[in-house]
This record gives C-alpha cells, sequence and structure tokens, in this order.
C-alpha cells in the first residue's frame, strides 16, 4: 500500500512567550465517540450501530502525568444554513448510475487554472507552502524561524485505501499543516480534509489550497478566529461552484484547529476528528503514580442519525434511513436520500459540495469549538475516518503517549496508521484512505 509520510518539524525553542485571551461511505458504519455533552448544549449523540465501539467525549487512561489545571470549553454557533443548489448526486459505490461530467484529466487542469486565479495568494502562504515531490511520498521542506509558544513538533501521514474492485483508486484525503500561519508567530493552522464521489480528491484538493488562502486574508483572522473560520469555511464552499467539476456529485469533509497562543479553536463539517490528549493526576490514587490521561474529543462527527441532523434533514424535505436487504432490513449507517428517489445516500449530514444532499438540509455550516489550552494539554491529533472507524479515542492517546514521550511526531503517525490500518483488515474487505496529523504541544501557564 502507498504510504506518504512527512518528516517530523522540529520547533525551536521559543525566546518568548506568547498568552492568548482568548462521505459518502463505502458500505461501513464510522463508530464515533460522543462529543462531550457540555460542549454542545442540547445536541446529543446517538449511539452507533456498533454500539460496543461507542465511548464518551472524554475518557482517561491510566499512566503517568502533571497536576491538572481547569480549562475553559466554549462551542460556538456559527452562520445559518444556506439554501443550496439541486441537482443529482451520488456515490460511486452506489448502483444508481449517474453522468460523471468532464474527463478527470481536464479537470485536474482546471482545477488547478481555477484555484489560482481565484485570489492573489498571500506572500506569507507562499513562503510557507509544502514542496511536494512527485510518486507517493510527500514531504515538505518549512523553515521555522521565529519563536514558537504552543507548538513543539508535528507529523502528517496519509494512505492511500484499497478497494478490491477498484485497484486504480486514488487518496482522496489531504491535508494542510502551517506554523507562523498568515506572518503571525503564536498562529498555527492544521485540517484534514476526506473526500468522497467521484471527483472526491479534487474537491479535497481545492479545499486544501482555498481555505488557508481565505483564511490568511481574513480581516478577522486574529481579533476574531472563529467569524474568521465561519465566513472563509463558507466561501470555500462557494466557490467550490466556480470549479469545471461537478460537485452535485462529489464533496469533502474539513476538521481544522486554529492554534493562537494558548487558545484552540477546532472547526467541524462532516465525520473526520480532532481530539486533544490531557496529563493529570488521578485524585482517585488507584494507582502507584497517581496519574492518568484523559481524552478530550474537539469535535462531534456529523451523521444524519443524530436527532438535531436527523430533523433539519426532515424538515428539507428529505429522507434519513439506511440501505435494506431483501427483506426490508436495515444495512449499516443511516444515510441521507432524497424524499422520492433512492439518492445519493450521503452517510453524512455536513459536508463541502455534494449540492444534492445540501438541497435536502446537508449543509456546510462548521461547528466551532474554543479551548483555553493548559500545560497539561500535551498533544493533538486529527484524522479522517479512516483513523477513528475502529480505534476509540482513549486507545488513539494510549498507542500515541510513548511516541510523545520520545518527541517522534513522526513515529507517531506511523503506529496510529498501522493500527488503524489492521483494523480495517480485521473488520472489512476494504480499506479506507487513512490520514493522521500528530501536533505535540509545548503550552506554558497563563
Amino acid at each position: 500500500m502507498a504510504t506518504k509520510v512527512l518528516a517530523s518539524h522540529k520547533v525551536k525553542p521559543r525566546t518568548s512567550t506568547f498568552v492568548s485571551k482568548q462521505r459518502y461511505e463505502i458500505g461501513k458504519e464510522n463508530t464515533s465517540d460522543k462529543f462531550p455533552t457540555n460542549l454542545i448544549g442540547k445536541n446529543t449523540v446517538n449511539p452507533r450501530h456498533r454500539s460496543s465501539r461507542s465511548h464518551s467525549g472524554v475518557k482517561s487512561i491510566v499512566d503517568s502525568s502533571e497536576d491538572q489545571t481547569s480549562s475553559t470549553l466554549k462551542e460556538e454557533n456559527t452562520i445559518k444554513p444556506s439554501n443550496k443548489p439541486s441537482g443529482i448526486f451520488t456515490s460511486f459505490h452506489s448502483k444508481v448510475s449517474t453522468p460523471k461530467g468532464p474527463e478527470r484529466k481536464q479537470v485536474k487542469s482546471a482545477l488547478h487554472t481555477r484555484a489560482s486565479s481565484l485570489v492573489d495568494r498571500p506572500n506569507s502562504l507562499n513562503t510557507l507552502k509544502k514542496k511536494e515531490s512527485k510518486g507517493h511520498k510527500r514531504r515538505s521542506s518549512l523553515s521555522i524561524n521565529k519563536p514558537q509558544p504552543t507548538v513543539s513538533q508535528f507529523s502528517h501521514i496519509s494512505n492511500k485505501g484499497f478497494i478490491p474492485e477498484n485497484p486504480g483508486k486514488t487518496n482522496q484525503d489531504n491535508y494542510f499543516e502551517f506554523p507562523n500561519f498568515a506572518n503571525h508567530p503564536d498562529l498555527y493552522l492544521f485540517g484534514v480534509c476526506d473526500g468522497h464521489g467521484f471527483y472526491g480528491g479534487e474537491v479535497s484538493g481545492f479545499v486544501k489550497q482555498r481555505l488557508p488562502e481565505l483564511l490568511a486574508r481574513n480581516p478577522s483572522l486574529y481579533r476574531s478566529p472563529k467569524e474568521a473560520l465561519t465566513s472563509s469555511i463558507a466561501q470555500c464552499d462557494e466557490d467550490l461552484n466556480s470549479l469545471e467539476i461537478d460537485v452535485n456529485f462529489s464533496g469533502t469533509t474539513l476538521i481544522v484547529v486554529l492554534l493562537k497562543g494558548t487558545t484552540l479553536f477546532c472547526a467541524n463539517v462532516g465525520d473526520s476528528r480532532a481530539l486533544i490528549a490531557r496529563q493529570m493526576n488521578d485524585t482517585s490514587k488507584t494507582t502507584s503514580s497517581g496519574k492518568h490521561w484523559m481524552s478530550i474529543v474537539l469535535s462531534r462527527d456529523h451523521k444524519p442519525s443524530e436527532k438535531d441532523e436527523h430533523k433539519r434533514i426532515l424538515n428539507s424535505g428529505g429522507r434519513v434511513e439506511s440501505y435494506q436487504d431483501e427483506l426490508g432490513n436495515p444495512l449499516g449507517p443511516a444515510r441521507v436520500w432524497l424524499k422520492n428517489q433512492n439518492l445519493p445516500g450521503l452517510g453524512m449530514s455536513r459536508s463541502l459540495g455534494d449540492r444534492v444532499a445540501a438541497s435536502v438540509g446537508v449543509i456546510s455550516q462548521p461547528e466551532i469549538l474554543e479551548l483555553d489550552m493548559t500545560p497539561e494539554d500535551k498533544f493533538i491529533c486529527l484524522g479522517s475516518d479512516g483513523i477513528f472507524e475502529f480505534i476509540p479515542n482513549e486507545e488513539i492517546v494510549k498507542i500515541l503517549v510513548p511516541y510523545w514521550r520520545l518527541q517522534d511526531s513522526e513515529g507517531a503517525c506511523k503506529a496510529i496508521a498501522k493500527e488503524a490500518h489492521d483494523r480495517w483488515c480485521q473488520e472489512e474487505e476494504v480499506i479506507d484512505d487513512i490520514t493522521a496529523l500528530c501536533i505535540f504541544l509545548d503550552v506554558t501557564k497563563s
């Protein structure tokens, strides 16, 4: 299987301290850990059909630690759903045949031309953009010269999945990493996009390029990161209409982590995920070390089975049902359908693109969480559902802790990707694209 691994980026010791006030599914269910209810108010998460793998949003793991400090978790209600144009949409796994639009070679050329012409890219982005080599391995040559207040190092890995009937499958995942984002030494931007549908790779690739450009030029970026994330994501989704590809059929998830000093902002659309690992005292004193780790989910998976998502889709004229066997028994997760047609069968309730699903209540509006980080927050993991499908959040933390101790973020990425691959082999006949970002933190007390 082709693997794309980024060498770890180690950040020089800081000289000053910055303190902030502040898919189409492939016939499988994405087991999601519940999002902390205190972060989303009245929103709730329904258990998935693999209930044995369902976990709460915050889990602890016995291990060594430091003293616990409190943190403030806030959830932001963002823009209202916008009306989307209707059309025809399907998955490449759907039995329904639909037009595919322009040939892929034409699309790639047009995509590059169109994306480059949408805005004049800021010089700061040009100096930070990853220089990718041809082939299956993509490496970055990022120069980090300014003081970095919260990150010691970070790495990524992105592996192409496997589908027996599609040997020519490409990796539809994309990602981005920007230290010193928009020339602010205390800003970091990280993201993962998981594309789906015939043009899923093109859509996720466009979002990877376009969203950082929009954020870097957004006047609210430093003053109000939530406002900047909300408006930039909305604009990015709208800009997909200008591309010479058929986004009726294709879309992408988006998970973004923006660090501003010691404040974290996580914006999520779809079912990719982010979590942060916290090392803290065990007040129960049940272990000799008196320490443990806690996984804190920074996003919730947007699935049509969730109560609020389900209601919005029904109110928009859509249906929420699973596939059914010959006897009418439900198979797999709940999906989004047009009221009187078996299209599109989308397995998530929010995404960018997906115009037909958008006509019946699938939205691109992100949920944004704000977290005041503490010295006990040690690392962040972002990933596509290829990572989180079969690995619960607390196991993610347990796997990554030894590599955090060694300050080996590249090794952490390889370990979590291998574990995800092995579990896909055990559970399914296919393997999803697997992408993970591991970010090691160095947070000082404010």
